[in-house]
């Protein structure tokens, strides 16, 4: 087995992956891994087939190994903090999203969901001026960023604060 095979088994699971198909997908990611244990597209996306199956824990290991692997690699964090929040794991995945909002080098929509989605630990936490703080540069990145609006009012709400 070469590259080549490695490549082909990933091209068809990311096939099957937007296919809907995330059971397939792992099959074939599963096979591309066999060839090449070290094939960090493969365990990244293997773990996004984990998330859309809801087993969370499965994609929060496929995520562990991609850091292990390469920690310089920024959306597998991205991808661990949204799992560890699925898990309610508040606290790692605050500390996480910081670490992927330190590293990632864009202000797209990845930057403005993170910023979101540690808030959203934040709040969990019921560490509201955290949050807050984050909801509001999330707002002024995208004035149209509903989710982070949304929680915003929620919080000020819960805070007496007048929205």
């Amino acid at each position: 087995m070469s590259n080549e095979d490695v490549e082909m088994f990933y091209e068809q699971a990311m096939s099957y992956l937007g296919q809907g198909e995330s059971k397939k997908a792992i099959e074939f990611f599963n096979k591309a891994l066999k060839i090449d244990e070290m094939y960090l597209p493969a365990w990244n996306d293997k773990g996004v087939a984990y998330m859309e199956l809801k087993k969370y824990v499965q994609a929060l290991d496929c995520f562990q190994r991609v850091g292990y692997l390469d920690p310089g690699i920024s959306m597998p964090l991205y991808n661990k903090g949204y799992v560890l929040l699925m898990l309610e794991r508040y606290d790692e995945a605050v500390e996480t999203f910081r670490i992927f909002l330190e590293a990632y080098p864009f202000r797209d929509d990845f930057y403005r969901y993170a910023l979101f989605l540690k808030a959203q630990g934040h709040y969990h936490l019921r560490q509201y001026d955290d949050a807050k703080e984050l909801l509001e540069k999330a707002i002024r990145k995208d004035k149209t960023f509903k989710e982070p609006r949304d929680l915003l009012i929620k919080i000020l709400k819960e805070t007496n604060e007048t929205p």
